[in-house]
């Protein structure tokens, strides 16, 4: 008997399941609602993991990220922590380095009273201010399409690959290194500018905190092509090398920021272009990214007009009593930009190719 009462409750439960299949099929045919949740089957939907939604394929945009600054009284920067000469902690636990004074700066420019430092990996500073963790990211980086959610303002430092070899080593050009041994750091985009610009050349990557410019010391590599911003302070380690040649690319950094927040990033820019015209800018550079070369001590050769540059000059002021105009200082840095890493780095001493 038993067993004949199990028979008969399991065959109202398929009648029953026979009876709602046909309920749904009927609903569906004349397209009448049916509440699935109140009969007990799970109900799919936009955000599940079966059916993902617009939530589930990238991350929510934050918007009014300045009116957030500025009701916060302070902006908070995404950066990379010990990257000298970006940043770094420097004698008596103090932080320094270009990008800290700049993003200081750029907090008062903002208008407003404290900057909020927010220490991340490189690749996780994105999807830290997509987050709200922090408001901008200032951490060297070069504009990329392929980072999404993130919008790029105007350069704030304008830089290029630099060519470095041993001291004593008779190459001064990359058409010198045809077939030979270049050293970069894992940087694809290094990786790839020496395959489009050295012929037969083989590369040897690096990563982690050195082995670069230990390859040219120890001559397993003829030259390092590298980013000058940072091999203008790590060259202070290795005296038996030398740079010889600056500016092989163009390319700079620039503050990312949260997509469409417009008048953050129009306030960025204008921000960045009363900084760089000011002389703070200039001290920045100076004392930071810094390099002084011998190479540009020598004369020009025959047939080339030069100036030998003096103690307080700058190039605009050159432009101004050599050729009769400030703004023509751009024409000089162009015949110079190979010979100095940057306009403002000139010191006395330094001969210059003259138009």
């Amino acid at each position: 008997m038993a067993e004949e009462k199990r028979l008969t409750i399991l065959g109202k439960f398929v009648v029953l399941l026979f009876v709602v299949g046909c309920l749904v099929a009927a609903a569906r045919l004349f397209g009448i609602p049916i509440p699935l949740p109140q009969l007990g089957l799970p109900q799919l939907g936009r955000g599940t993991a079966t059916q993902p939604g617009p939530a589930a394929t990238g991350p929510k945009r934050r918007t009014g990220v300045l009116a957030e600054v500025r009701r916060r009284g302070a902006l908070a920067v995404a950066f990379e922590e010990e990257a000298p000469p970006m940043y770094f902690v420097g004698p008596g636990q103090e932080p320094a380095g270009f990008e800290y004074q700049l993003a200081r700066r750029l907090g008062a420019e903002l208008g407003v009273a404290g900057v909020r430092f927010v220490s991340g990996d490189y690749v996780k500073l994105p999807g830290m201010i997509l987050a709200g963790e922090a408001d901008v990211i200032i951490a060297g980086y070069v504009p990329d399409p392929e980072v999404e959610g993130v919008e790029w303002s105007d350069s704030y430092l304008d830089f290029g690959l630099c060519l470095i070899v041993p001291q004593g080593s008779a190459v001064t050009d990359i058409t010198h290194l045809a077939g030979r041994t270049i050293a970069v750091y894992d940087d694809p985009a290094a990786v790839r500018w020496v395959a489009e610009n050295i012929p037969g050349a083989t590369v040897r990557t690096y990563s982690g905190e050195n082995g670069w410019f230990e390859a040219v010391e120890s001559r397993t590599a003829d030259a390092l092509i590298y980013d000058y911003p940072f091999a203008a302070e790590e060259i202070k380690e290795h005296p038996r090398t030398k740079i010889v040649k600056f500016n092989l690319n163009q390319a700079h950094y620039a503050i990312g920021v949260p997509a469409a927040n417009d008048e953050l990033l129009e306030a960025i820019n204008a921000a960045l272009r009363r900084i760089k015209a000011t002389p703070f800018y200039e001290d920045l550079v100076r004392r930071y990214l810094g390099y002084r070369s011998e190479e540009v001590t020598r004369p020009v050769g025959p047939g080339r007009r030069s100036y030998t540059v003096q103690s307080g000059d700058t190039l605009t002021s050159i432009a101004a009593v050599r050729l009769g105009a400030m703004d023509r200082w751009e024409e000089i840095w162009q015949l110079n930009r190979e010979r100095i890493p940057n306009p403002h780095l000139i010191y006395p001493g330094y001969v210059l190719i003259m138009p």
